[in-house]
C-alpha cells in the first residue's frame, strides 16, 4: 500500500482522469466498486483511434483493402478508489504496486503509513535481537 499522498519515491504514480465505476454486489451483502480510468497518454491513443476509424470510414468505399478496425479504448483498473455512491470521482491519482493501480485514497493512505510504520518497527526489533544474539555469541566463543 501506498504510504504518502503523491507516491513513493520508485514507484509509478500516475494521475487518472475519464473515471467510471460500477458496483457489484457480493454473495455476502457487500458492496464492491470496480473503477477504470484513463491516463493522458491513454486519452491520447483513444483519441488517434477514433481519428484513424472516421478516416476509415471515409475510404470504405475503395475496393481491394481490409478496412481497419479500431482497437479497444484503453482503461486502467485502479483500486481502492474513494467512491460515494453518487458520483464518479473526476480525476484520481494511483501508484503501481506490482501489477496494480492503487489509488491515493484518504483510508488507504492512512492504513499504508500505519503498516508501514508498524513494519519499521518489526524490523528495527529485529535488527536489535540480531545484533543482541551476535554480541552474545561472540562472547561465549571467546570464553571457552
Amino acid at each position: 500500500m501506498t504510504a504518502v499522498g503523491t507516491g513513493a519515491p520508485g514507484l509509478e504514480t500516475q494521475t487518472f482522469t475519464r473515471i467510471s465505476c460500477h458496483e457489484t454486489r457480493t454473495a455476502k451483502g457487500g458492496t464492491v466498486w470496480h473503477c477504470f480510468g484513463m491516463t493522458p497518454a491513454q486519452i491520447k491513443a483513444a483519441a488517434e483511434n477514433e481519428r484513424r476509424a472516421r478516416l476509415d470510414a471515409l475510404r470504405a468505399h475503395r475496393s481491394g483493402g481490409a478496412p481497419w478496425v479500431p482497437a479497444p479504448t484503453p482503461r486502467t483498473r485502479l483500486s481502492f478508489v474513494d467512491h460515494d455512491g453518487r458520483q464518479d470521482p473526476v480525476e484520481v491519482t494511483a501508484t503501481l504496486v506490482g501489477s496494480y493501480w492503487i489509488a491515493h485514497a484518504p483510508s488507504v493512505v492512512g492504513t499504508g503509513g500505519a503498516l508501514l510504520l508498524a513494519g519499521a518497527g518489526v524490523t528495527a526489533a529485529g535488527v536489535a535481537r540480531l545484533r543482541t544474539s551476535k554480541r552474545a555469541a561472540r562472547f561465549a566463543v571467546g570464553a571457552f
